[in-house]
This record gives C-alpha cells, sequence and structure tokens, in this order.
C-alpha cells in the first residue's frame, strides 16, 4: 500500500475514533454534582411509612376512564378500587413525565428527582451511570419488589449496602408470548411473604415497623402486555384490572398488619404507551400518567362548583368533572414521598414539592417547600464553585449578580418568621412564589453552567473537521490526480505560528484541568491546518486537474450541486420525505448525463420511484403477514429469475454440485417463508412461539450464513453475475425471517438499483470510449466527473443501505417484534445481535456492487473509498450542530446516532472496499477498456463493426484475448 494513503487510513481512523466521542465529551457530560448537604424535608411527618406502586406502562386514560372490553364486550371501568379511592379518600392528577419516556428514566425522576442524566446513553441500562441520591437511600429502609432491570439501579446506588432490599424475578420470566400477569403475582406474592416472615422473625419484625420505611412495588405486567399487544388489547386491559383488584386486597392487609392508618400510598406509572405499543417519545398517550394518593398526610378529594377546564376532551370517559386534579412533573413525586416520611430530599432532586397534595399544617408546608428549594441552590453553588475554579476568566451567572442567593434567602426567611408569628393567605402566596422563584433560577443557572465550555469546544471540533476534509481532499489529489511530488513547505514562520497556537492551546486546557481527550480535539485541527498550508501548491494543482476542461460556472454548479445533495442527506435522516425525492431526481440523472437506451432508462427510473416510494409510508408501521409474504415473494421470483438467466446465458451453471446448491438455497427461501408464515399466525394468535419454527428458523439462518458460503468455497466459479446471486441468496432467508413489515421489498429493490446502476454506469464509459477511442481515455475529464459522480451516489446508497431497514422503510423493523421468531424471552443481547445482523445485509449488498463496478470501470483500487473518505465528513459537521440533549431518548438517540453513522460512513468506504474484495475473489469481471485496447492492437479491417459488437463481448466470460479471435478469425482481413 502506498505510504501516504497509508498515513491517510492511520491519521483517518485516529481522527473519527477521537472525534466520535467529541459530543459525548460535550453535549452528554453528567450535571450531577456531589459534595452538597441534604436539607430534612420536615420535623413532624404526616406518615410513617409509604407504598409506592408503580404500573410500568399504564396510562392515565385506561386507568380513570370508561372502556370496552374487546373480549367481554362490557363497558366499564377498569380500575373501579383506585377509582373509589379518587372518589372518596385521596388526591388524584396526571404525573407528566419528560422525555425520554423510559422506564429508566421514569423511576429515576419519581425516585430521585431528577431527570435522567443524559450521560446515561453512554452507559450501562440497568447500571448507574453516575452516583446519584434517592429517596431510597434517604429511607430508614427500602424493601423493593419487582423486574431486574429496575431495582438494582437503587439498591447498587445505596450508601449502605443493605439499605435497600430487593425481591426479583428471573429474566425467562419476561417472555412476551406469556401471560404478563403472573409477573405482577411474583410481587404482590413477595410482599405477603415479606410480612408473614417478620411473625417468625422479631428483628425482622422491629426493621419492618419502624418509621420512614418505603416499599417499592414495580409491576412490570402492564407494559409487557402493551408491548406485546398493544395498549387496546385484552391482554393489556386484563393486567389493569388485576393491579387494581390486587390493591384492593393488599392496602388493608398492610394497615391490618400494622395496626394503624398511618401508611401513605401513592400509585402511579413511570410512562404510558402510544397505540403502538412503543414508547419513549412525547407524545401525550407517553408523558401523561396516573397518579392516585392516598392515606396519611394526603388530602381528601376536593369537589367543585364547576367542572375541570378539558378542553382536549381528553377526560370526557372519566366521569371525575367535579374532583378537583392536581396535576404534577414526575420528579415532584419524589419530593411529596420524602415529606410524608419526613426524610431530607434526595441531593439531586430537582423536583418541586406539590403542597396540594399534603394535608399538614400550612407553615410546615411552607418550610418544607422552603427546604426543597434550597436542595436546589445546594446543587448550583457547588457546581458554581467547580466551573469557575478552572477559568482563567469566569462571568457568573446574570440573575444571580443582579439578586444575589443570600438576598433572596434573606427574604424569603424573613416572611417565613412573620407567618410564624402572624399567618395569613396572602403572606403563604407571596413566600410560594418567593420560594418558586429562587428554584427556577437556580435550575437556569445550572443549565447555564453545565454549557460553559461549550463555544470553545465546538469551535476546536468545526475547525478539525474544516481541516480533515481539507487534509483528504489534498490526499486524494495527490494519490490519484496529480501523481508527482510537489514542495512541501515547512518554513520558519509556519512553524512558529502553529507551534504558538499548540503552546497557548495546550496551556488554556491545562489551566481548566481538561481530560486528555481534550488535548487530541485540540491537537487533529493543528496538524490538519499545518498539512493544508505547507500542501497548497498540491491543492491548487489537483483542482485544475481535476476540473481541467471545465468552464469555471461548471466547477461551481458541481460543487455547490455536491453541497446540496449533503445537506438534503442530512435533512433526509429528520424528514424521510427528502429520501424519496433524491430517488426521483436520482431516477432521472442517466438522461442528463449521457445517452441511454429508452428502455434500461425506464427500467431504471421505475426502480427508484419504487424505492423513493418507501419513505412515503408511515414510519411506524405492525406486522402484516400479507407484505411479509408479498416480499418473500418478490425475492423468489428474482432468485429464479436470476438462475434461469444465468442457465441460458453463461456456462457457469454447467457444474452440477454448484446448480445443485444453488436449488438448495432457492428452497431454504422458501423454507423462510414457511416457517414465518407459521410463526407469525401463532404469535399473533397468542398461543406462543412453535418450537419447530424455533429450531427450523435458526437452523435455516445459521447454514444459510455460513453453511452454503462454505459449500460453494470448495468448488468456485469465477462468472461475477453467479456470485452475486450466491451472495444474494446467502442473506435473502435470514432477511425473511427478521421482517415485520415490507422490509423484504426492500431488499429485492435495493439488490434491482445496484445492479442497474453498474450497467448505467459502464454504457457511459462504452460510450465515451467509443465516441473517443484514439484518445487517452484515462485523461479524460469525464474520468474524473464519473469518480466523483459514483461517490456522491455510493455515499447516499451508504445511507440507503443503513436506513433502508429502520427509518427509509419502518421504524418498527428496529422493533424486537422481529426477532420473536428466534428469541420469544426478552434477551437483550441476542436480540440486539440478530438486529445488527439485519442492518449489516445491505452493507453487504453494497459492497459487491462497489466491488464490481471498481473492476467493471477499471478505476483505480481505493480511489472510490477515499474519495468519499474527503468528502463524507460535510455531513459529519452538519450532524454536530444537530445532536440533542434533551426531548425524549429516541430523540437524542436518533441525533447521536446519526452523527456516529455519519463519522463512521467513511470508514465504512475503507471496510465495504475490503468486504467486497473477500466477496468477489476469484471473480473475472470483463472489463471494458481493456477489451477495447485489444481490439485496437490488431488493427484490421471491420474494426468500427466491432466496437458495435463489444457490448456482446463484453458479456461472454471467455479470456479477452478469445473473444477477440473468435469474433475476427471468420471474415476479417488482417492489415499488419
Amino acid at each position: 500500500m502506498n505510504r501516504t494513503r497509508f498515513a491517510l487510513l492511520i491519521v483517518g481512523v485516529l481522527f473519527h475514533l477521537v472525534y466520535l466521542w467529541s459530543i459525548f465529551d460535550i453535549y452528554f457530560v453528567s450535571p450531577l454534582v456531589h459534595g452538597m448537604s441534604t436539607h430534612k424535608s420536615c420535623d413532624h411527618p404526616p406518615a410513617k411509612r409509604l407504598v409506592l406502586i408503580v404500573g410500568d406502562g399504564q396510562r392515565a386514560d385506561k386507568t380513570f376512564g370508561k372502556i370496552k372490553h374487546p373480549a367481554t364486550e362490557e363497558y366499564d371501568y377498569l380500575s373501579p378500587y383506585l377509582r373509589s379511592i379518587v372518589l372518596n379518600e385521596g388526591t388524584y392528577g396526571i404525573s407528566h413525565t419528560r422525555m425520554p419516556t423510559e422506564s429508566r428514566p421514569g423511576h429515576v425522576a419519581l425516585i430521585a428527582g431528577f431527570y435522567e442524566d443524559v450521560s446515561a446513553v453512554t452507559k450501562g441500562w440497568k447500571e448507574n451511570p453516575v452516583d446519584f441520591d434517592s429517596a431510597f437511600n434517604q429511607s430508614v429502609h427500602t424493601y423493593s419488589f419487582g423486574s431486574p432491570d429496575i431495582l438494582p439501579m437503587f439498591a447498587d446506588g445505596a450508601s449502605e449496602r443493605d439499605k435497600v432490599d430487593t425481591w426479583m424475578y428471573g429474566h425467562e420470566f419476561e417472555d412476551f408470548t406469556q401471560s404478563s400477569i403472573e409477573l405482577d403475582t411474583f410481587v404482590f406474592n413477595h410482599v405477603y411473604q415479606l410480612f408473614h416472615n417478620s411473625t417468625l422473625d422479631s428483628a425482622l419484625d422491629k426493621q419492618i415497623r419502624q418509621d420512614g420505611n418505603i416499599f417499592f412495588l414495580h409491576l412490570l405486567g402492564t407494559d409487557t402486555a402493551g408491548h406485546a399487544y398493544r395498549p387496546y388489547s385484552t391482554e393489556y386491559y386484563d393486567n389493569i384490572i388485576n393491579t387494581d383488584k390486587q390493591l384492593e386486597k393488599l392496602v388493608p392487609k398492610i394497615n391490618k398488619f400494622f395496626g394503624d392508618n398511618d401508611t401513605a400510598f401513592i400509585f402511579t406509572a413511570d410512562h404510558g404507551m402510544s397505540d403502538f405499543g412503543s414508547h419513549g417519545d412525547g407524545h401525550p398517550d407517553n408523558t401523561r400518567t396516573p397518579l392516585i394518593c392516598w392515606g396519611a398526610g394526603i388530602k381528601k378529594p376536593e369537589f367543585l362548583d364547576t367542572p375541570n377546564e378539558d378542553p382536549e376532551g381528553y377526560m370526557n370517559e372519566w366521569n371525575l368533572p367535579y374532583v378537583k386534579r392536581h396535576d404534577v412533573n414526575q420528579a415532584d413525586i419524589s419530593t411529596l414521598m420524602s415529606y410524608l416520611i419526613g426524610s431530607p430530599y434526595a441531593a439531586n432532586s430537582v423536583g418541586e414539592l406539590p403542597l396540594e397534595f399534603i394535608d399538614d399544617d400550612p407553615l410546615n408546608k411552607l418550610n418544607g417547600l422552603y427546604a426543597n428549594s434550597l436542595t436546589i441552590v445546594e446543587q448550583y453553588l457547588v457546581k458554581q464553585s467547580e466551573v469557575s475554579q478552572s477559568q482563567l476568566t469566569f462571568k457568573p451567572f446574570e440573575s444571580f449578580q443582579q439578586i444575589s442567593i443570600e438576598d433572596h434567602k434573606r427574604r424569603i426567611e424573613d416572611l417565613l418568621s412573620q407567618l410564624a408569628k402572624d399567618y395569613d393567605e396572602k403572606g403563604e402566596e407571596i413566600a410560594i412564589d418567593l420560594i418558586k422563584n429562587l428554584s427556577s433560577l437556580a435550575l437556569e443557572g445550572l443549565s447555564y453552567l453545565q454549557k460553559y465550555n461549550w463555544l470553545l469546544l465546538r469551535s476546536i471540533v468545526t475547525l478539525g473537521f474544516i481541516g480533515w476534509i481539507a487534509y483528504s481532499f489534498i490526499v486524494f489529489l495527490s494519490l490519484f490526480v496529480v501523481k508527482r511530488d510537489h514542495t512541501v513547505e515547512h518554513n520558519f514562520l509556519s512553524i512558529a505560528f502553529f507551534g504558538g497556537i499548540t503552546v497557548s492551546l495546550n496551556y488554556l486546557l491545562f489551566y481548566q484541568k481538561s481530560p486528555l481527550m481534550y488535548y487530541l480535539y485540540g491537537g487533529f485541527p493543528i496538524f490538519f491546518w499545518y498539512e493544508i498550508y505547507a500542501r497548497h501548491t498540491v491543492l491548487f494543482h489537483g483542482l485544475l486537474r481535476f476540473f481541467k476542461g471545465i468552464p469555471a460556472y461548471k466547477v461551481t454548479l458541481i460543487i455547490g450541486f455536491i453541497v446540496v445533495v449533503f445537506e438534503c442527506i442530512t435533512y433526509g435522516y429528520f424528514n424521510r420525505q427528502i429520501f424519496s425525492v433524491i430517488f426521483v431526481f436520482l431516477g432521472l440523472y442517466p438522461a442528463i448525463v449521457g445517452p441511454i437506451s429508452v428502455g434500461r432508462l425506464l427500467a431504471w427510473t421505475i426502480t427508484c420511484i419504487c424505492m423513493s416510494s418507501f419513505t412515503l409510508f408511515d414510519a411506524v408501521k405492525v406486522e402484516s403477514l400479507r407484505q411479509i409474504l408479498s416480499g418473500g415473494i418478490l425475492i423468489l421470483v428474482l432468485s429464479i429469475s436470476g438462475f434461469v438467466y444465468i442457465l441460458k446465458t453463461s456456462t457457469a451453471l454447467k457444474d452440477t454440485f454448484t446448480k445443485a446448491i444453488i436449488l438448495l438455497q432457492i428452497g431454504s427461501v422458501v423454507l423462510a417463508l414457511y416457517t414465518t408464515q407459521k410463526a407469525v399466525l401463532s404469535l399473533q394468535s397468542r398461543e406462543g412461539l412453535p418450537r419447530d419454527c424455533q429450531v427450523i428458523g435458526w437452523a435455516n439462518l445459521i447454514f444459510t450464513l455460513i453453511g452454503f458460503p462454505l459449500l460453494h468455497h470448495l468448488r468456485p466459479n469465477k462468472d461475477y453475475r453467479l456470485r452475486c446471486l450466491i451472495i444474494f441468496l446467502v442473506f435473502a432467508p435470514t432477511f425473511i425471517i427478521l421482517t415485520i413489515s415490507f422490509e423484504s421489498f426492500f431488499y429485492a429493490l435495493f439488490s434491482l438499483t445496484i445492479v442497474q446502476w453498474i450497467e448505467i454506469e459502464a454504457g457511459f464509459l462504452k460510450e465515451e470510449i467509443y465516441s473517443k477511442h484514439g484518445a487517452d481515455h484515462n485523461e479524460s475529464h469525464n474520468q474524473w466527473i464519473q469518480l466523483l459522480r459514483l461517490a456522491v451516489i455510493g455515499f447516499f446508497f451508504l445511507q440507503v443501505a443503513f436506513f433502508g431497514t429502520g427509518n427509509v422503510v419502518s421504524i418498527s423493523s428496529f422493533s424486537l417484534d422481529s426477532v420473536y421468531r428466534l428469541l420469544p424471552i426478552f434477551d437483550p443481547f441476542p436480540m440486539g445481535a440478530l438486529l445488527m445482523v439485519k442492518l449489516i445485509i445491505p452493507y453487504v449488498l453494497l459492497s459487491t456492487g462497489l466491488g464490481i463496478m471498481t473492476h467493471k470501470l477499471e478505476v483505480a483500487p481505493f480511489a472510490i473509498s477515499t474519495l468519499i473518505i474527503s468528502i463524507s465528513d460535510i455531513l459529519s459537521l452538519n450532524f454536530f450542530f444537530l445532536v440533542k440533549t434533551e426531548g425524549s431518548w429516541l430523540d437524542i438517540g436518533v441525533t447521536i446516532s446519526n452523527y456516529c453513522l455519519a463519522i463512521l460512513s467513511s470508514l465504512f468506504m475503507l471496510i465495504l472496499e475490503l468486504v467486497s474484495n473477500i466477496l468477489l475473489s476469484g471473480v473475472e469481471v470483463p472489463d471494458i477498456k481493456k477489451t477495447l485496447k485489444v481490439i485496437e492492437s490488431l488493427q484490421f479491417e471491420g474494426y468500427d463493426d466491432i466496437l458495435k459488437e463489444s457490448s456482446v463481448l463484453s458479456a461472454d466470460d471467455s479470456p479477452i484475448a478469445a473473444r477477440v479471435r473468435r469474433s475476427t478469425r471468420k471474415d476479417i482481413k488482417y492489415t499488419r
């Protein structure tokens, strides 16, 4: 490998891996601080203990509303017991969750009082990515029952090892094909078992009866049923009914066990669920969860003279218009829990104490609210100290410059002292406003401090990306365009200038106590811009040669067009219809670029229009057996058609062994269709996954991916068309098994698109050679324009290859529904591995196509990938500034994924060319230029006639010289 190219690869890999992590150091640094003093919520708690019940994934409207049960056809309330609580004993409302509406951040908000640390996206789902305080940690003791996905978060992060006890079922219980009620039955049974054990163990009995304990019941059944069967299903409703019945039994047993009525109860949910059986985004069905509180320290229901305002009609089926509803933010529940049992507020809590739920002395409530505010202020002060100590100059938060925190506190404390002597409602309202204002300003200040160094870091990264784009393009020009040495200018002035910048930047980072990665972020742009200056002559001469013979206005149009395409691809990630527009224009490009037959143009345009239609459908799909089978049948038809075509036009299938294996591969497609149909019907009828479907499905997947390629390797064939068919059939069964809607159509059409693209570009080259057969084809400026076109279209196909099984076709293709036919029991790692296999398959198809294109057009090895590397980070730079730190985990995760995909896509091109070299090892691809050179070397009469028939020669799989000799032997007279 050329030393210059090798250096580019090393620098490129290091640069992209380092800058891949930059978004996590800039956008996803934990906002949590440590070392704060805690503030006790109240001195005289209204409750001795608290029971928190979380119905995972339980929607507010399904909890309160009157619902028609799909199985019994009865129109009734699913939770009559909880409804009686709302009407007679407690206070209710809606808990508004914040995105991401997922189980982990929902429980963190409920129990710890802060909204999920965004840095958690880089850490394990079940692990604590950072140490945080929680209401459980501040309780005297917590007894928790439920899912192994939730309970360890709070048990492992407790200040004392035995502070939080857990009773969890195994992961094997989380079977999406079985009744999820058993998950909740486990929870209630173990609560009863704990109470029973305490009667046999005096130490346990004494521990349980301590004041300040929390009992946490995590009920996963509703969420599991909603994912598997949707939140309008019999299974989902039955779980809600079961929860209500179990609570009706549990509450009186708890009161009887403790022999008092000093227990506070809170029922809520971590998130809701959309009608598609998913959650994560900000849809109201996901963010509105029930909140019902009753027992010690909780207000009784308040009845209104006029009904609750409900402009949306959301509460029409609740029939609670005159019961006052108090809505809260989800993090507020943590503060309510702490206040009810008198424990200190969780140190990282940002929730606001919901006074409307509390039945206590008004002054006690105000003091509790003030202590809540001081908890937030404490976090601000610690964060300010951390940031200010690491800055050369520090600009404090402006609002606290105008009125200091001490002035805020003094005014509030004076008012509270006055109210303690002479309490009045007007003074209470003023105190509440002042306390809430202090909390709000402290939260704004925390956000300001969190983003304090963003400008510096983002500027460094931006210069790094622009420098890399220019540097890598210079390397491309030196390797493939200029091909001769130019003076590299290393003078004292440039060394002194860039050296001074290096010293200054490193000193600043050192003073700020920056981590090692920050030095790397700063080092790359300095290196790139130094090299750009030193090699500017290569850039100048290379551009002149690259665009030789092209007017300046056309060069401007070409560059502008490339930028527009990349910008369209960028926004296509967010607005899928843009990909449709790109495909429509792509369908017309052959008519603009050069001459092409009407039939080929029509076929290409139709294929592109079909590809464009995928992005016009709803991005969220549900399982459709009709679409699965239709797509599978299309794959089967293409496979048989390809087999027949090769059988008629080539000698490649004369080998009986190869022919037999191909027929077996076609049979494996039929088998995949059969097992998939049987599995889908069984799962949809709630009968579970048939064992034979699971076994045959796994056997088919493994043998088609491993067994058939090994068999072909025993007797390889050099025909490139046959190799393409083999590769197509290797992945077809796997794709069918993992399809939930019409992804199989994408697989078939994407393959057709690549094949036609190869033939179209080969046709353009033929026409150019025929029109200039006496010229030096290698020096034609059209060669570089074609290479640039291949790079841009290839990069677009690279994006389509990824999103073709995701956003372009269907977001639901990333859903676990597609792996239930192989793994019905929840296990994230093998399930994720299967989804990754599905995502990689289109890349393999694209790598095969690019490999054939490189050989057929006699493009210099790695020229396409090197050019793509040099321009692809236009996309990365776009996504760097589009990263989100707020919103749903889906939104946050998508922006992270987009950035990672963009920054790795250039490296993917290297991998794709390496993969294509392996997949096409030993394959002979007819080369247009070599065929022409052999013909020209013979110099005979009838030369032009041979040129017209060269397309026939190119399709022949015989050696080039033999093809020419057969064509000339009959009637051509040589003129040597």
